[in-house]
């Protein structure tokens, strides 16, 4: 055979193979037995082709990976296939394993790597940018007294109270400029969830509420817009920024390079700038109150008015008795804590602003919950002033209860959680590699597909026993997911009592177990008071038909699309 020949082919069938090579290594590698759509295995892209579009249509990153995998083959559990070089994220949709794996499965699951390259770059030090480890554990240590249902009755409430009735005097003055007429809310709801956190966090009044209300005053007025912004405006800035950065670099091809590149330019710099002197600013407050206490004064909470004092109180107390001195450089350049604070700010005050919008359309599509609402409050709280904060969280109202779990059930601000397996285990009889990611469904709207209990994990079953047969997302409170019912969280007793279960049936709001959200009981404090003093104060009236949507848009967390409320004073 001629050389020239003989080294033609051998190029030739070299290259044959490496084509067929690389072709087997960019085809989808599915895990075993876990379903999956198997026209993606038989691309290179996998997936992602059916992705994108329905992305584009439904603006919900989250509920497009169900709606292709889940939804689409009509299982508990499914995979996402990706280019071989990356490998299949498993896609759950069965609340109770889910609450599971949350709650008594943390030795199989921890964070997933990509959840903590989402935060880590912005915020290294905060509890979001850690696995569960021992320095995870005394951190929230440290700040496990701030989420204390007393000291946030003590310090917290009556400052959510304050905030909230800016925000009803913001609506009554909206309300009687433009009568009955539709007005954004989200942007309304997080100024005000701001003012709650930042004061009820560091002591201070951020204004921005009531900066709003002298806006619109001078508006109605036709005298000169107010000038000096107050401190409020400027951390509201910050983050926004922050909020609209991480969503954005959330959906791009490389979200951890996204965030680290961030880190670098000028206007994250700036913004971090601000952040730390501010936060600062507040810490060496916080040390002035406390550093020439007395170590009897430091054992007591009476002097407490914000979270960091609670903090650095114990923080400077354990150096004391530990024959230290707490040097104020070192702490207001504690980028934990100051970390910590800013992911409150960040992810309490959007969280709950947008439940809170969600919940403003809940009312207006829910004529006779809101009515049955109103009178039940109204026999409640009869007098002619608003309730203290104290009354609001002191009074027991079932159907409030009711009405505040399902607002949290329906609106899935946090639609979804992704984990990821420690060790070699199983979901639903199916087996799970180490190292595997998890994407599961927070947002508990629809019935999850039909499950056969055997194949459940052992806790799962066990915890099934103890809530009772019929009881559950597969009881009576499970049935018509997509509607609003607070009844469904409510039991009567024999003697015609009723009482708030709050087992009804699976909770994943705020995710659950040791790694759920740290500002839990502070949300839902802040919900009840703003919702009893909104349906108190206002009428929600019907909407204009294209302002009646539920769709939503996920960013962070996921907001109404169109976030209007009509009201009437009352």
């Amino acid at each position: 055979m001629d050389a020239t020949l003989f080294q033609y082919i051998s190029y030739v069938s070299v290259g044959a193979v490496l084509i067929l090579w690389l072709r087997r290594k960019l085809y989808p590698k599915p895990y075993p037995n876990i379903p999956y759509n198997l026209q993606s295995a038989k691309r290179i892209a996998g997936d992602i082709p059916d992705l994108i579009p329905v992305i584009a249509a439904k603006n919900e990153f989250s509920e497009s990976l169900f709606a292709i995998t889940t939804q689409k083959l009509g299982v508990p559990i499914a995979q996402m296939l990706f280019p071989g070089i990356r490998r299949p994220m498993i896609i759950l949709e069965d609340p109770r394993e889910i609450e599971d794996i949350l709650l008594r499965r943390a030795k199989d699951f921890d964070k997933a790597a990509m959840a903590i390259d989402m935060f880590g770059p912005m915020f290294p030090n905060s509890t979001l940018a850690q696995y569960t480890t021992p320095e995870l554990r005394q951190q929230k240590r440290l700040w496990a007294d701030t989420m204390k249902t007393d000291f946030l009755r003590k310090v917290a409430a009556p400052k959510i109270a304050r905030s909230t009735m800016d925000l009803v005097e913001l609506w009554r003055l909206k309300a009687s400029i433009a009568p009955e007429q539709p007005f954004e809310t989200l942007e309304d709801f997080k100024y005000s969830a701001l003012d709650a956190i930042w004061v009820a966090a560091v002591g201070e009044e951020p204004g921005v509420t009531r900066f709003e209300i002298e806006k619109l005053h001078s508006q109605v007025s036709g005298k000169p817009q107010p000038q000096h912004q107050p401190l409020g405006a400027f951390i509201r800035k910050e983050v926004v920024y922050i909020n609209d950065t991480i969503a954005r670099n959330s959906s791009s091809p490389s979200p951890k390079w996204a965030q680290i590149l961030e880190t670098w330019t000028r206007r994250y710099r700036r913004s971090r700038k601000l952040v730390n002197a501010e936060v600062g600013r507040s810490l060496q407050a916080a040390i002035d109150r406390f550093q020439d206490s007395s170590l009897g004064n430091l054992e007591r909470d009476e002097f407490d008015t914000c979270m960091v004092d609670l903090v650095l109180r114990r923080k400077i107390l354990e150096a004391r008795k530990a024959g230290k001195s707490v040097i104020s450089k070192d702490v207001i350049q504690d980028k934990s804590l100051i970390d910590m604070l800013f992911v409150f700010l960040v992810a309490g005050h959007d969280s709950t602003a947008n439940v809170l919008s969600w919940f403003a359309k809940f009312m207006e599509a829910n004529s006779a919950v809101q009515m049955e609402l109103r009178t039940i409050l109204r026999a409640a709280f009869p007098g002619p002033d608003a309730p203290s904060a104290d009354d609001i969280l002191s009074t027991n109202l079932p159907y409030l209860d009711g009405v505040c779990e399902e607002a949290f059930r329906l609106a899935g601000a946090a639609k979804a959680l992704l984990r990821q397996s420690i060790v070699d285990t199983e979901i639903l009889g199916y087996k799970v590699p180490k190292g595997s990611e998890v994407f599961m469904n927070l947002h508990i709207n629809r019935q999850p597909a039909p499950v056969d209990e055997s194949k459940r994990s052992a806790t799962s079953q066990e915890a099934a026993v103890k809530l009772g047969e019929g009881n559950g997302i597969q009881g009576p409170a499970g049935r018509s997911l997509g509607s609003f019912e607070p009844r469904r969280w409510l039991v009567t007793d024999k003697t015609g009592k009723e009482s708030f279960n709050a087992h009804a049936i699976t909770t994943l709001a705020f995710g659950g177990g040791y790694r759920g959200c740290i500002g839990q009981k502070l949300a839902r404090i802040e919900f009840r008071i703003v919702v009893v003093l909104l349906i108190l104060n206002f009428e929600f009236l019907p909407l204009p038909e294209e302002l009646q949507t539920t769709d939503a848009i996920e960013k962070v967390f996921r907001e109404p699309r169109k976030p209007y409320a009509r009201v009437r004073a009352s």
